[in-house]
């Protein structure tokens, strides 16, 4: 199941199973993560400019990453990632949500250096039951060429 660097192509969509939130994990997470009160207190989260719980931005971050991983097609070639770029919380996650992830392959480039390594970029995109876009990011991994591969992503 694992793909390398070279085995993704510019331009292709990859999709996530959907993930439902509930206000149990929306509040455990704010709780460790983001103790803010429209987080983790529903009552005084009514009287907020969001009128309501809302998920942290970074758990839906964190989500999307989870389900991408969860697809199990980096496990063998990742050696992790320097960065997100790009990031924008676009409309609130509120419990119930369902959120679908896609990932465009933007860029998939060889190290210069290092012939067995490359960058894969991809743009993120967090959508709601709805199909509104709750959030958009860009990622850097670096990813370990094919064995025996020469280094160059169809």
């Amino acid at each position: 199941m694992t793909r390398y660097l070279d085995e993704f192509k510019v331009g292709e969509i990859i999709k996530t199973d959907p993930v439902i939130l509930n206000q149990a994990e929306i509040i455990a997470f704010a709780k460790l993560y983001d103790p803010q009160p429209f987080h983790v207190d529903p009552e005084l989260a009514k009287s907020s400019f969001y009128e309501g719980l809302i998920a942290s931005g970074f758990q839906t971050i964190a989500i999307a990453f989870a389900q991408f991983a969860r697809l199990g097609l980096i496990v063998e070639s990742s050696m992790g990632g320097p960065g997100l770029d790009e990031v924008r919380w676009l409309i609130p996650v509120r419990p119930g949500d369902e959120l679908h992830t896609k990932a465009d392959v933007l860029e998939a480039r060889p190290s210069r250096s290092k012939p067995d390594r490359g960058i894969l970029r991809m743009a993120i995109t967090v959508r709601n039951q709805r199909d509104e876009i709750v959030c958009t990011y860009r990622t850097l991994s670096i990813l370990k060429t094919a064995p025996g591969s020469t280094g160059n992503p169809k």
